[in-house]
């Protein structure tokens, strides 16, 4: 049944959560939405960039706060900065870059479903501090539970 009520949202110790070189603010979930969105407001750090993926569930949507970023979408190259947004449709391979020393964004999910990877891999970071980056690449036991839980929701590492 659709829910008649609506509701906001803002950054809080509940929805703080950090993964290295990164720290989320999940503002809106799938749970919340009855799957249809879902927004996160995100700071990354450079170097802290996923390999090229595809999504095979959801679109992506950015809206670049502050910094700035590359996208390879597919075989185009855009170079997205403050005050500009970039949708990165289904099926089409992509990764980003981050030009500056760090990036603030917001992220929509839509449909959602990929928030709860985000949240279920994260950890509370009630202080909004992201975890250390760490000093070369992850282990291969690290990489291999990304690469394995997040083709459960429908994500290809390329």
């Amino acid at each position: 049944m659709q829910s008649k009520n609506g509701f906001k949202a803002s950054a809080n110790a509940e929805n703080t959560r950090a993964i290295p070189g990164a720290v989320f603010n999940f503002l809106s979930m799938g749970h919340e939405t009855e799957g249809r969105q879902a927004l996160m407001r995100i700071v990354v750090n450079r170097g802290s960039e996923p390999p090229a993926h595809t999504h095979s569930r959801e679109g992506e949507s950015y809206f670049i706060i502050k910094g700035s970023i590359r996208y390879t979408v597919g075989d185009q190259i855009l170079t997205v900065n403050e005050g500009e947004f970039v949708y990165l449709p289904k099926d089409v391979p992509h990764k980003f870059e981050i030009q500056t020393e760090q990036a603030e964004v917001l992220m929509w999910l839509s449909p959602a479903g990929l928030d709860q990877w985000f949240w279920d891999n994260s950890t509370p970071a009630p202080d909004g501090a992201a975890l250390p980056s760490p000093a070369g690449p992850p282990p291969a036991h690290v990489i291999e539970h990304f690469v394995s839980s997040l083709r459960e929701y429908g994500v290809e590492m390329s």
